[in-house]
């Protein structure tokens, strides 16, 4: 049985997922505008589940399929990477695991049960409130440096896009997360300030997630052009050799189109 797979191109996903976030975005606004300025704090349950903030909210679920999706995409990579033998296949691994965990822990908030006892053992407020972004901090330091020559030996674009899509994702998980933990330690959770700086933060989480899955997709239609899946005891002869076909495949570090 032969399965083939079609693949929208980078640019039309980009636009869709794009598309879905900004959609996500409004509806929150529209439900956080209900309840402060109409007093409608449930509508009918339409105001929560469209809250960015809720863990069980259709945003959250549909973070946490954005985050699966990089994390398939990486995957996928790496298989290709292993076939190959590529000397960064433990990387791309890597990746893909911390970003299948990064996908549970958007709906699980593993994260969080770091805040109560770091609260406490630091005596911490202000823009470290919200505790858990100091060894949130440290950890994305120490993957930077753990993974600084695989991004170095990247196509040019690429490693942009990688970079643009961590610096946006960062700056608003942890950068503007600091700045929500100072409003609610001074002014509370339940004021339109505090639901502004939600909602960019988890914009910027969001698109940073878009850039990165539309920077995979380039990286994977550049170097895996078809991947070819055989199911039974023995692969025919005609499928035998590298799974993973990309024909005249740029090797890492050469230029891509941007």
């Amino acid at each position: 049985m032969k399965l083939r797979i079609w693949v929208p191109s980078a640019d039309r996903v980009r636009r869709w997922l794009m598309t879905i976030v900004l959609s996500l975005v409004a509806l929150h606004l529209a439900g956080q505008s209900v309840k402060y300025f109409l007093g409608h704090g449930q509508l009918r349950g339409l105001v929560p589940i469209f809250n960015l903030e809720h863990e069980s909210s259709v945003p959250t679920w549909y973070s946490a399929c954005a985050l699966g999706l990089a994390g398939i995409l990486l995957g996928i990579i790496a298989a290709a990477k292993f076939a190959k033998i590529d000397r960064y296949r433990f990387h791309w691994a890597g990746l893909a695991g911390l970003f299948f965990f990064l996908s549970l822990d958007e709906i699980a908030t593993f994260h969080e049960l770091l805040i109560a006892p770091l609260r406490e053992f630091l005596h911490a407020g202000g823009l470290l409130y919200y505790t858990w972004v100091i060894p949130g901090a440290i950890f994305v330091a120490a993957v930077g440096l753990v993974f600084a020559k695989f991004l170095f030996d990247l196509p040019p674009a690429i490693r942009r896009r990688f970079l643009l899509a961590g610096a946006v994702f960062v700056g608003g998980a942890i950068g503007v997360e600091m700045l929500g933990g100072l409003q609610a330690d001074w002014h509370g959770k339940e004021n339109i300030g505090y639901v502004l700086l939600v909602t960019l933060e988890e914009y910027m989480e969001m698109s940073g997630i878009v850039i990165f899955i539309h920077a995979l997709l380039e990286y994977l239609m550049a170097e895996v052009r078809e991947i070819r899946l055989s199911f039974g005891p023995a692969a025919p002869e005609s499928v035998k050799g590298n799974p993973f076909q990309s024909g005249n495949e740029p090797k890492q570090g050469e230029e891509l189109a941007a």
